[in-house]
């Protein structure tokens, strides 16, 4: 009968195919192919080290992040960790606020002292209803208001898509 190189063929060497295959390699005992269209392993977090011994991250920097001790654990096997805070600030009327918009984006632009529970009243507050929701631009103000809206959404969706 005819032998097989591998029992499984995975096509994708990004961090689900790498890791589909590592598991049933180690776990199954089975053979595995993975192919990939570039020619490397890891997909778009990918990085390697340029002529002049610069690490440089082909495809833009990526975070990873999880609160899971079991994948961390596993993961750990293969990389060494950095620890990195991520914070991201958008800069609106000259002070810096942090963004996606949360509690404390409240607290710090209107001057208030909010908990979950009565930031959820002040977006009821704030919001703007329609009937109908036609654009993106509705959408936002239906949660958020037309105030957050203006200093947060409004520019952004317009450097990305040239629209308003």
């Amino acid at each position: 009968m005819y032998d097989r190189m591998f029992d499984f063929l995975i096509v994708g060497a990004g961090f689900a195919g790498c890791t589909l295959a590592n598991c049933i390699a180690t776990q199954l005992d089975r053979k595995v192919l993975v192919i990939d269209t570039r020619h490397h392993i890891g997909g778009n977090a990918f990085d390697c080290y340029d002529n002049a011994g610069v690490l440089i991250h082909k495809y833009g920097a990526h975070i990873f992040h999880t609160n899971s001790k079991k994948i961390i654990d596993y993961l750990s096997q293969f990389t060494q960790w950095r620890v990195y805070q991520h914070q991201v600030l958008a800069r609106v009327d000259g002070d810096l606020y942090p963004i996606p918009i949360n509690l404390n984006t409240i607290n710090k632009m209107y001057g208030l002292n909010l908990n979950n529970e009565e930031v959820a009243d002040f977006y009821e507050q704030i919001k703007q209803k329609y009937d109908r929701i036609e654009n993106s631009e509705q959408a936002v103000i239906s949660k958020v208001g037309n105030d957050l809206y203006e200093k947060f959404f409004k520019n952004y969706t317009y450097k990305q898509w040239n629209l308003w």
